[in-house]
């Protein structure tokens, strides 16, 4: 999964953007730092690039829709369902829908203005930047099960209970803004406090004052700002999106390329590699294949006197053996006459072997001289005319040479 830089956007024109790298777990992988946007711009390079909005400028609320309207049709409803809780035209407002909520079957919408909308697209697109995620602050508020999380950023308060979506109240009365929120069981709610040095130098006393109204108040300082807070909901896709309808990222699948660059040019560079070393293997196959014919080409013009040595070698060799299978007096006969001769001879071996003009010269080792005589006697009676030209005795053996030609031949 491909890292995160976790980019926050500032409350005024005056303030410096912050930034942080995460990694797909939303886990801060270094201290989130400060400065230009175009600075910011030169850290995403791959990473998945998520956009934080300051929540006091976007409408968290809910609304009744239809179930069986498709997405394209709920967008045209909600700006009508919410029109009169709305003072401002709601042809100047933009409106992202957000999951349904199956307990109570009403579905989570964001209200920001165009303006706003356009102001904070047209500020990253001017750097090269397309958001994947663009939300505010209180929707990556921390679900935590049991307590009540609150977090104070300057003038505003974002609050969520467990299990329930995240508010973005004026921070103007703390204990007010709480009361209001979490009505009367803030007597029994636990409370997570999350504030800056900043602040908490500011308004401790308030927050001090909460101990007695609610069943207990555990208080941490963002030393880090809040960014090491918000990432880690990153992955659980729980956010509501604000980029969606004309908002929509127009390159998801270059955002999608991006991610996969890196993949998609290692697998490229493995296909050429392959297509190489295939081709080379077939020029080797090639220059194999030209040795080869070579060699038989040489072959076939020493086994067969005046052959080219080239076409259909196979062919031509098998035609000549069968020719000199098809007499009496050729190689193929004179075998058989001759495994005839051997036959029952215990320990006698043949050391060497030629056949030329229709005789047999073959060197003989055998047990004894008797079995020198019967090869001799065997091939005499098959019709041959054999004779032992000479004789040895070889340690406990003997080795003979016997020349024999076909019946009918002149030698």
């Amino acid at each position: 999964m491909a890292e995160w830089l976790v980019l926050r956007l500032p409350r005024g024109p005056e303030e410096r953007v912050s930034w942080m790298p995460a990694d797909s777990r939303g886990q801060p992988l270094a201290a989130p730092q400060g400065g230009r946007l175009s600075q910011a711009a030169g850290m995403v390079g791959s990473r998945r690039l998520a956009v934080i909005v300051p929540s006091s400028d976007v409408l968290m609320t809910e609304v009744e829709l239809p179930l069986k309207s498709g997405g394209v049709r709920l967008q045209q409803v909600v700006p009508y369902a919410l029109e009169e809780q709305l003072a401002a035209d709601i042809e100047t407002l933009h409106f992202a829908l957000g999951a349904r909520d199956e307990a109570s079957g009403r579905t989570h919408v964001a209200v920001v203005t165009r303006a706003l909308m356009q102001q904070w697209t047209g500020a990253l697109a001017e750097v090269g930047l397309t958001p994947e995620l663009l939300c505010t602050e209180a929707s990556l508020l921390p679900d935590n099960p049991g307590h009540v999380v609150v977090m104070l950023e300057g003038d505003t308060l974002c609050v969520r209970r467990a299990g329930q979506s995240a508010l973005a109240l004026p921070a103007i009365d703390i204990g007010a803004a709480l009361q209001a929120s979490l009505d009367v069981q803030m007597m029994s709610d636990h409370l997570i406090f999350y504030v800056s040095p900043e602040d908490w130098q500011r308004r401790s006393a308030e927050v001090e004052a909460l101990r007695s109204r609610c069943a207990s108040l555990k208080v941490q300082l963002l030393n880090f700002g809040p960014l090491p807070l918000l990432a880690p909901r990153l992955p659980l896709d729980s956010a509501l999106n604000l980029l969606s309808a004309e908002y929509a990222p127009k390159r998801a699948l270059g955002g999608t390329w991006q991610r996969w660059r890196v993949a998609a040019m290692l697998a490229g560079a493995l296909l050429v590699l392959h297509v190489a070393g295939l081709s080379l293997q077939l020029v080797q196959q090639h220059r194999a294949e030209r040795v080869l014919d070579d060699s038989i080409g040489r072959i076939a013009r020493q086994a067969l006197p005046g052959d080219p040595g080239t076409g259909d070698v196979r062919e031509r060799i098998e035609s000549r053996l069968a020719q000199a299978a098809g007499t009496n007096s050729g190689l193929m006969p004179a075998l058989v006459v001759l495994a005839q001769a051997m036959q029952g001879l215990d320990g006698a071996t043949i050391e060497s072997l030629s056949f030329e003009n229709r005789s047999i010269d073959l060197r003989l080792r055998a047990r004894d001289a008797e079995q020198l005589e019967h090869v001799d006697q065997s091939l005499r009676s098959s019709g041959w005319r054999a004779q032992i030209v000479s004789s040895n005795v070889v340690g406990s053996g003997y080795e003979a040479r016997i020349q024999a030609s076909a019946p009918g031949s002149s030698s």
